[in-house]
């Protein structure tokens, strides 16, 4: 399909109503899908915000949000008075992933595992997680922090931050009884999406002692900055996992690979 029938033959109003996902996630979305599957080549400009407003059945705000966060992931860029463009290399852009799949393992672990050592204050955030959720320096956060026991033994240290200003109530008994998503989810936060970095790190004197084990054990580091229906950022959070009890597990395929399509449920070809 080319670009012209992109915007011209494509039925308008693409966005859906009955999904939970907010309209200008939506067309996040779908935008970023054309980039990625060449609608839209790296370099080349994206039509006007008006033709996307029209495109899509949306308005100027709705799609400046979108347009927003596809430049916050560096996939594009604004050039001034003269429109927005892919960026020339994709290769560092983050892959996207299904919030959903997340939020369901997340809470099928919580009901499996139990979190103690819980701590909950009010603290001035440092200089990354105020950037992180985009607060001004020196700014009040609530300051969560637990470890998870599966099987009685701890496996993972969770520390996560949330902006003071916002009157979020977390208690000990909610983080005994759900994952974080679900409990914010609750407090009437609906959420939109979230960035994830994995990393590695070693235990320090602190993390040692919360996972019971040596300074200088190897840690897989996990942060999540997760933003509401608004794109603002409502929880950055930080867990750290015993390297000898994580594993990651992701299944890749390429596009138009059908005949080595694998059954997932059995794992055969």
């Amino acid at each position: 399909m080319t670009k012209a029938e992109t915007l011209s033959e494509r039925p308008s109003g693409m966005v859906s109503e009955t999904i939970r996902s907010p309209r200008y996630h939506q067309v996040y979305s779908i935008l970023r899908g054309w980039i990625f599957d060449g609608t839209y080549q790296p370099g080349e400009k994206l039509p006007p915000e008006s033709d996307l407003c029209e495109e899509f059945g949306v308005s100027r705000i709705t799609s400046r949000k979108a347009i927003d966060l596809l430049v916050q992931e560096n996939l594009i860029v604004r050039v001034q008075g003269k429109g927005t463009y892919v960026v020339d290399d994709l290769g560092d852009a983050p892959n996207i992933g299904d919030m959903e799949q997340l939020i369901r393992k997340t809470e099928k672990l919580s009901k499996k595992s139990k979190v103690e050592k819980i701590e909950i204050k009010t603290v001035t955030g440092d200089d990354e997680v105020c950037k992180d959720l985009q607060l001004a320096k020196g700014s009040q956060v609530i300051e969560v922090s637990f470890v998870r026991f599966m099987d009685g033994k701890p496996t993972g240290y969770r520390v996560s931050y949330l902006p003071a200003e916002r009157n979020i109530d977390i208690t000990a008994k909610d983080l005994r009884t759900h994952q974080m998503f679900k409990i914010l989810e609750s407090k009437g936060i609906q959420l939109s999406g979230a960035h994830q970095l994995l990393g590695a790190c070693l235990a320090d004197a602190h993390k040692a002692a919360m996972l019971g084990t040596t300074i200088g054990a190897p840690l897989v580091r996990i942060r999540l900055v997760t933003f509401d229906e608004d794109a603002k950022p409502v929880e950055r959070s930080t867990a750290y996992y015993l390297a000898e009890r994580y594993e990651h597990h992701v299944y890749l395929t390429r596009s138009g690979n059908a005949d080595n399509e694998i059954d997932l449920k059995t794992g055969l070809m």
